[in-house]
């Protein structure tokens, strides 16, 4: 088997900066009101496909647990997937398919993040997640499951929180300290508008291009 000679590393594929951005106060609530939400909903926004390693029904069944302890909780879930129905339904049981919102497939995600308080991902494998990113560049605190991937995003304490997988209190509890402690949720907005530029999609073309550069140079000595 052929080994590589070198191998290069970059921060994920890239972000657009200019696209997933923080909004100002009084610009966010615009844009709650003109997609219908008040300005006191406190919304969640776990953006992926409906399948089974995104893992939807651990969080929509813990819904109604949060739903007690917060009583202005909105939930959007934008996607497709072979699950949507069969998550749609699961809400209705449980009865919380009047604050979650199922949107199907979006164009306006980066508005989504912007109207957004906190991202959450309870996906059960992932490589490093670019609606993590992106949630992050948007100036959102993440709560995410504590596997590869999203450990290479999510640092505990500065930009969100990674909870036990499968461990339904414990995903609970890391949310409902940051729905509790807006002080923190500020901070870590603060740190995720830092942290995600080492994702611009313009760092990561200028960094294609040193590796591409360095490439063609040691082939031109090799030749």
């Amino acid at each position: 088997m052929k080994k590589h000679a070198q191998v290069f590393m970059l921060d994920g594929v890239g972000i657009n900066l200019e696209k997933f951005k923080a909004f100002f106060p009084e610009e966010k609530l615009a844009l709650r009101s003109k997609y219908k939400y008040d300005s006191e909903d406190f919304i969640i926004l776990y953006i992926a496909e409906f399948i089974p390693r995104k893992d939807h029904e651990f969080f929509i069944k813990n819904i109604p647990e949060l739903r007690k302890q917060i009583p202005n909780l909105k939930v959007i879930m934008p996607g497709r997937g072979v699950q949507l129905k069969e998550m749609k339904i699961l809400a209705v049981n449980l009865e919380v398919d009047d604050i979650v919102w199922f949107l199907g497939y979006r164009k306006d995600i980066n508005l989504l993040c912007a109207i957004s308080d906190l991202y959450v991902t309870t996906s059960r494998q992932e490589g490093l997640p670019i609606s993590v990113i992106e949630a992050m560049a948007s100036g959102l605190p993440i709560v995410a499951s504590n596997i590869r991937g999203q450990t290479d995003a999510v640092v505990p304490g500065r930009n969100g929180q990674l909870y036990q997988l499968g461990n339904d209190a414990d995903f609970v509890e890391k949310i409902l300290a940051l729905y509790k402690n807006p002080g923190l949720r500020a901070e870590m907005r603060k740190n995720n508008i830092e942290d995600s530029e080492k994702y611009s999609v313009d760092i990561a073309v200028e960094k294609m291009a040193e590796i591409y550069g360095e490439c063609v140079r040691k082939n031109s000595i090799l030749l």
